[in-house]
């Protein structure tokens, strides 16, 4: 049979099958308790559709991954609103958000290898303020406990511990009073403490203090320019006598009980002691240096073989630098502002080359305010200040994190002084602790957005 007349035949039988449906009542022929149907034309239209869908459509694999790949564009679009658009997002080099990647790899490795960061600034981080906020952020995700590098020779008070000294120590620094060094050896705090007596000292965490910060469970005395130093803690005792590698520093450590909320030690000899770490011997640990009246010119002054000392041994891996108020009042103008901005560029290259392991953040400042026509007001020249420091530290290769938009932008310190309670002090400046907290919960926030992105792009999750 020639297939013309098969398909004549078929198209018959088709036409016969559909006249029947045609007629065939909908609800069948009763033959007793049996009921005889036949479909009808639409239903035979339905069922030859649906087995043309199964053949053409995706299988349920394929369905699985479509779906999948349209969550994944929704956290991208997520990720990428804020990236692009969020002013407390991070401004990166390029726009290169992988640049903090080895930071965050560390993070995840950091209770098998110990993490240090290094959070400099000018007199907003006194007393521990945002410093503390970060530190309690990182160490409640990533393991650590203490209150890192503190100052050695006389009381000294913060938000996390209290230290108390028998002697007030004549101390030399790389800025401010005290007295100057050409070697440039003040230790990585940018101080140093000249011991040449007995010096009792107490360190305690505070009341208030209930985060990982309030425990510790190493001592680690930091020193050079060494006759000889005796240090007695828990009675135990160590010595160092002269150092003699190229950055100058030696240590001595002591292990102390676990979950440790308070330290007393004794010290004697003659030795410059460059700061008393508290620490865990994991996690992350991050120093708190605070430099009054500081505008962060002030690296490139210091001992670059001890700056490079700690960043090696400590497994330094972020440093933060937040400047830039202490020059507002007196950058008035577009060249003075450009030679700021050149001056931080070549501290930021500085550390980087010391430091080639850490990431590199730098913080501009908060908004300020001055008096203009009797009302307070954000300082004309700011944003130009703003716009300059970020510049510089992507040039530079470093992040930056916007604080004057963070935190509202133009005239928002008015606002910060009005709140109550109030989040900025009287002089339109300096956060209150209040507000430093919050500031410092916005940064991590910030922060760790960028790691959950990391996370994602590298595990998915």
């Amino acid at each position: 049979m020639s297939s013309q007349k098969i398909l004549v035949f078929l198209l018959s039988v088709f036409a016969l099958l559909a006249g029947i449906g045609f007629v065939f009542p909908e609800d069948g022929i009763k033959l007793g308790e049996a009921s005889l149907e036949f479909p009808s034309p639409k239903e035979v239209g339905a069922s030859l559709l649906h087995r043309n869908g199964e053949s053409k459509g995706p299988t349920p694999e394929e369905l699985l991954a479509q779906r999948m790949e349209e969550l994944k564009q929704a956290e991208q679009d997520k990720f990428d609103v804020f990236i692009n658009e969020s002013p407390s997002r991070i401004h990166f080099p390029g726009g290169d958000v992988t640049l903090f990647d080895p930071l965050f790899e560390a993070l995840d490795n950091a209770r098998s290898k110990h993490v240090r960061v290094l959070h400099y600034g000018d007199s907003q981080l006194e007393e521990d303020r945002i410093t503390s906020t970060i530190r309690n952020g990182l160490q409640e995700r990533f393991g650590g406990s203490g209150p890192g590098l503190l100052p050695f020779g006389r009381p000294y008070y913060t938000l996390c511990v209290s230290e108390s000294s028998s002697a007030d120590l004549s101390r030399w620094m790389v800025f401010g009073e005290g007295g100057k060094r050409s070697d440039g050896r003040y230790g990585v705090m940018g101080q140093a403490s000249r011991i040449d007596t007995s010096v009792f000292t107490t360190v305690s965490a505070v009341k208030k203090n209930l985060g990982p910060s309030r425990r510790f469970r190493r001592l680690t005395i930091l020193a050079g320019n060494v006759s000889s130093l005796n240090v007695k803690c828990g009675g135990k005792q160590q010595k160092l006598g002269p150092v003699s590698n190229a950055s100058g520093v030696g240590r001595l450590v002591f292990d102390l009980p676990d979950s440790s909320t308070s330290v007393r030690f004794s010290t004697w000899g003659s030795a410059d002691i460059y700061g008393i770490q508290l620490d865990d011997t994991l996690g992350v640990s991050v120093d708190n240096i605070p430099m009054r009246g500081c505008s962060g010119t002030i690296f490139t002054r210091i001992s670059s073989a001890q700056l490079k000392e700690y960043a090696e041994n400590d497994n330094v891996r972020f440093i933060i630098l937040q400047f830039g108020g202490n020059a507002m009042p007196y950058r008035k103008t577009g060249k003075s502002i450009s030679e700021y901005r050149e001056s931080i560029e070549k501290q930021i290259r500085h550390l980087h080359s010391l430091a080639p392991d850490a990431c590199i953040l730098f913080i501009g400042p908060s908004d300020m305010s001055t008096n203009v026509k009797g009302s307070m007001k954000t300082y004309p020249h700011l944003p130009m200040m703003v716009d300059s420091l970020k510049a510089a530290a992507n040039n530079a290769g470093a992040a930056y994190w916007d604080l004057y938009s963070a935190m509202g932008g133009e005239n928002s310190m008015v606002q910060w002084v009005k709140a109550r309670p109030a989040l900025a002090g009287s002089d339109y400046v300096h956060f209150t602790p209040r507000g430093a907290e919050a500031m410092g919960n916005m940064f991590v926030e910030s922060l760790m957005l960028y790691y959950e992105y990391y996370r994602w792009r590298k595990h998915g999750k």
